[in-house]
């Protein structure tokens, strides 16, 4: 009886992930449909966020290697805008090469993360990186933030999947 029980609490879970985030994202006129997602949690039962990649084909190539990518962060919490700013700036940074940084990049990065606000439960951020040099940032449906430098959008993805991740878990689930 006691594994039954369990295997409907974990059962549950997963159900629960997929209904918010879509199978399917329309963006730009192309259809993105989800390649993976992961539960962030809190502990073991406190939920913070459903996490989705998308792609216009899942089969195609890794999220890394993606020009055109979505990632969707659906929220059950309440999360402050500074949170974003300064954890986005610390791993992007973090995640470059000592030799990349470019003229202007640290000015670019801080204009995009000025686009996060504060998020409610029910509510998403959206991270659109699209034809390898453009990075535009949604609050469900609306646009918060676009940057058209092509490296800070190509290299924006290392916050989470770089060598030093914000959340290790996350990278090891999508990579």
């Amino acid at each position: 009886m006691k594994k039954l029980i369990i295997l409907l609490i974990i059962f549950s879970f997963g159900v629960h992930a997929k209904q918010y985030l879509p199978d399917t994202v329309l963006q730009d006129e192309v259809i993105f449909e989800r390649c993976n997602d992961y539960t962030l949690r809190y502990g073991l039962v406190i939920k913070v966020a459903e996490i989705g990649w998308y792609a216009p084909d899942c089969q195609n190539k890794s999220l890394l290697e993606t020009s055109d990518k979505i990632l969707r962060f659906h929220y059950f919490k309440n999360v402050e805008a500074e949170f974003f700013k300064e954890s986005a700036e610390e791993y992007f940074i973090l995640n470059l090469e000592k030799n990349s940084i470019q003229p202007g990049l640290s000015e670019a990065l801080k204009v995009f993360n000025n686009g996060y606000c504060d998020i409610q439960p029910g509510q998403y951020f959206q991270l659109h990186h699209s034809n390898d040099n453009t990075l535009s940032l949604f609050r469900n449906e609306e646009l918060l933030a676009t940057t058209e430098n092509a490296f800070l959008a190509r290299n924006y993805f290392n916050i989470w999947f770089g060598k030093k991740p914000v959340i290790e878990k996350l990278r090891n689930a999508f990579l």
